[in-house]
């Protein structure tokens, strides 16, 4: 105690400055650990981070991806679990929004569930971000994407009326993104108004990126150039056929508790 009352004023000062410092490197350093953690989760995906230059609709609270794709040096994982393709979505309340609801127009039934504004659990408005909902492979992307005119719309649906070909359902579908997951399953997004920028086929996508923007392609509306009524046509393909086929609406829905883990 003796020896510091006889220290002069001026070390006081230094001794307050090197404690002061060595709390600040060991705060910097943390919140570089931190900012790298940080970093690597947005890399994966894990955290979703905010776009340039898209408008998002209100309640997205700005869950869109980088403005370039993300493309994954890692191989795919077979992740079963899959986010819902509307962010803050869940299953279709209404029993015609589910896959296996007739179809009566075409004579047969829907291969995916379909996620409209009133049942699916969210606001979602025309050009609303859709999501990859796991890591995959971008097989197919419609784009550019041209409409039929009226007269080749009516056309359509007479073709139909006694069941639809695989080439005049994808027609149906309207514009479309296409993803193989790393399981093998491939999941097609449908009806979209457009697709993210830069997105190509054979490139990899991280669960949580934008990928598209809800439309009404492939529809009447579509056709004649309206914005109302949209809505995401999403399907799980497993090998040939559609995830849910043959089961009733409690047996979708309680596979789709199963399949959707988020968020």
């Amino acid at each position: 105690m003796r020896a510091l009352g006889r220290l002069k004023p001026g070390w006081y000062v230094l001794i307050l400055l090197l404690l002061y410092a060595l709390v600040t490197t060991g705060g910097w350093r943390r919140d570089v650990v931190a900012l790298r953690e940080l970093r690597l989760e947005v890399a994966s995906g894990a955290v979703p981070v905010a776009a340039a230059g898209v408008a998002a609709a209100p309640g997205d609270a700005e869950l869109l991806a980088p403005a370039s794709v993300a493309t994954p040096s890692t191989p795919l994982a077979a992740d079963t679990g899959l986010w819902f393709p509307v962010p803050g979505a869940r299953v279709p309340t209404d029993d015609d929004h589910l896959p296996g609801a007739e179809r009566a127009y075409r004579s047969g039934v829907s291969e995916g569930f379909v996620f409209w504004p009133e049942s699916a659990g969210r606001f979602i408005v025309f050009g609303t971000p859709v999501i990859a909902v796991g890591d995959g492979r971008v097989v197919r992307v419609d784009e550019p994407y041209a409409e039929l005119d009226r007269d080749g719309w009516d056309t359509l649906l007479e073709d139909v009326a006694d069941g639809a070909t695989d080439a005049e359902l994808d027609r149906l579908r309207g514009r479309q993104v296409w993803l193989e997951l790393g399981d093998g399953r491939v999941v097609r997004y449908g009806h979209l108004s457009g697709v993210r920028a830069g997105l190509d086929e054979g490139q990899r996508v991280a669960r949580g990126r934008v990928i598209g923007y809800v439309g009404n392609s492939g529809t009447l509306d579509g056709v004649l150039g309206r914005t109302g009524n949209p809505r995401l046509h999403f399907e799980i393909r497993d090998g040939d056929g559609f995830v849910g086929a043959g089961l009733d609406p409690d047996g979708v829905r309680l596979l789709a508790s199963s399949l959707f883990t988020g968020p």
